[in-house]
């Protein structure tokens, strides 16, 4: 029996791992620039955490999920999205009170949720998300969006952010009533998960894709109109500022993002792409989930950018690959200065490999064609002799012998 990856998980190999290392070194530069710092949590977590953080109806815990007993019988999950974990780890080692506020941190990495796979979702997948600590200003809101949109056009990627306020506890609990008096009496037209719902939490009816409320009911209520005057002042702010950052934008009063723990900004950014639009990423604040999960109040925002579909949207031919050149020694007696002549090479500014399978001459030629190799280094019987190598030029057909450990003028030949 051959085995194979588990279904929704890939490998990722070749130029397609070149090319993803380039991305992700890409976007560690950006946003080390606006002093963001690297964070890395576990893996798995305790299953509480995403039940206390994220929120018990949502579809990630309820669904999504890869949770189970450990050997000690605890329960613990692989997580599903960044941000809680990030949160656990700023209250379990009091960064809010050994680091200096705001906290501007970074992560990249793998997640896990059992979903159908589908092009640019899978089971394992990988995200890139900007956590931010103790600042409560909607500017900071405004830095984020433009951080994400930084990061798009990096790559030459047009997209579109489309932000709105999903209030605060107090604005929006009229909204949730507003949301139950309308939807109570298109019951008939909502899905079974809508219906559930629609008693726990209608804010989620409008992020709903089997039923899809939002488009097909054209009067639903817009929280936007239910807004207490604190937080309708904070999403005018966001909007100057983002005016200000020279970040374009929709108001939509229907984004209020999957989780629970959102509170006033909430936006999406789509990849503009031949005329479709791809969500690629979302975020938005969280001014309570610190203190949900055990510490003390502290504002806090942030998002998450999917990987694999930034991926896809970057043009394969974005990324120069480098190029690579090859080592052959043509007897036995070779192989011993080809090792060498490997050990001097490694760390010098050629990407070098040696093969150490002695080989004809017309072999290794083509063998070096295959690979597409930039300069070939040949150590035969003669050069094995004198300790020399000779060093062909692939493209130009160009070729001179070298003393082997004159590195130096090696490497000034093949610039």
């Amino acid at each position: 029996m051959i085995l194979s990856a588990v279904k929704g998980m890939s490998d990722l190999y070749g130029s397609r791992a070149i090319r993803w290392t380039k991305m992700e070194e890409t976007i560690k530069k950006i946003v080390a620039s606006s002093n963001f710092t690297e964070i890395r949590t576990p893996i798995v977590e305790e299953l509480a955490l995403f039940k206390r953080g994220v929120g018990e109806s949502t579809d990630v815990v309820q669904k999504e999920m890869y949770d189970f007993l450990d050997k000690k019988g605890r329960h613990i999950a692989m997580r599903p999205e960044g941000t809680a974990g990030v949160a656990r780890a700023f209250v379990e080692h009091g960064l809010g009170l050994n680091e200096p506020l705001p906290l501007k941190t970074f992560y990249i990495g793998p997640f896990f949720r059992y979903e159908r796979p589908q092009k640019g979702r899978y089971r394992q997948f990988h995200q890139f998300g900007i956590e931010v600590f103790g600042d409560e200003t909607p500017q900071i809101d405004a830095e984020l969006i433009f951080t994400a949109m930084r990061v798009l056009t990096s790559f030459g990627i047009q997209a579109e952010v489309h932000v709105n306020s999903i209030g605060c506890q107090k604005c929006r609990a009229d909204y949730r009533e507003k949301l139950i008096s309308y939807f109570s009496t298109k019951k008939e037209g909502l899905c079974e998960d809508c219906r559930n719902r629609l008693e726990i939490n209608p804010l989620r009816l409008l992020d709903c894709k089997v039923c899809d409320p939002k488009t097909r009911c054209a009067d639903i209520p817009k929280i936007t109109e239910c807004l207490c005057d604190d937080c309708r002042g904070h999403f005018e702010q966001l909007q100057r500022s983002l005016t200000i950052f020279g970040v374009p934008f929709v108001v939509d009063p229907f984004i209020v993002r999957g989780l629970d723990y959102y509170t006033k900004t909430a936006f999406e950014i789509t990849a503009i792409t031949g005329g479709s639009q791809n969500a690629v990423a979302g975020g938005g604040r969280y001014d309570n989930l610190i203190h949900d999960i055990g510490g003390a109040q502290m504002p806090a925002t942030g998002f998450a950018m999917g990987l694999e579909r930034l991926f896809d949207l970057i043009p394969e031919d974005f990324f120069e690959l480098p190029q690579v050149s090859v080592g052959y020694a043509l007897s036995e007696d070779a192989v011993d200065q080809l090792v060498a002549f490997a050990k001097n090479m490694a760390g010098q500014p050629l990407n070098f490999f040696a093969d150490y399978k002695p080989k004809k001459l017309k072999k290794a030629l083509q063998k070096a064609d295959r690979v597409a190799a930039a300069f070939t280094f040949i150590i035969g019987e003669d050069e094995a002799k004198e300790h020399l190598i000779l060093v062909k030029n692939m493209e130009t057909g160009e070729q001179k012998t070298f003393a082997q450990n004159d590195i130096e003028t090696i490497l000034g030949f093949c610039r």
